[in-house]
């Protein structure tokens, strides 16, 4: 009867550590250094990194600002600036990217895109003028991963990126 009592309490811790070693991979994903971003009038936000302790399973990393701004001006075919020049400002939520973690790790590039620019024949003194974007502003931009989707295990708040 010993022999079973003991056999039942070593399932038992058994079982209890197996809870707790589950709760604690899973708790302890990281960022490896400090994620950062890029800025760019063509290809718009990038901010890259590394995360790790995220476990096997596929992980979704995407990036969400509260707005951003874009400045456009509006240049004639002889290279002249009009004056009064279009302002768009819209919210914000970048493409999602899944990465299948290797070892626990993964190395991710998240992005926001440029906003749609404004129509010449609407924003500019003739339609044959051409919209340019001049800058970008992000404002409170915020890294997110999940695993799985929709469970936010990690995020980084990098604040606005202005030039």
């Amino acid at each position: 009867m010993r022999l079973r009592t003991r056999l039942a309490l070593a399932l038992a811790a058994l079982a209890a550590f197996g809870t707790f070693a589950a709760f604690a991979f899973a708790s302890s994903a990281h960022f490896i250094g400090t994620p950062s971003c890029t800025k760019s009038t063509t290809s718009g936000l990038t901010c890259s990194g590394k995360a790790a302790g995220l476990g096997n399973e596929p992980a979704v990393v995407f990036l969400t600002a509260d707005s951003v701004t874009a400045n456009y001006e509006c240049v004639n075919h002889g290279g002249n600036v009009a004056p009064g020049q279009p302002v768009v400002t819209q919210d914000v939520a970048g493409p999602t990217e899944t990465i299948t973690p290797h070892n626990g790790q993964i190395t991710f590039s998240a992005t926001l895109p440029v906003p749609t620019p404004p129509s010449s024949a609407t924003e500019c003194p003739s339609g044959k003028w051409t919209v340019r974007l001049t800058s970008l502003t992000y404002t409170n931009v915020v890294l997110h991963i999940q695993q799985p989707l929709g469970v936010e295990i990690l995020s980084f708040s990098f604040g606005t990126i202005d030039p």
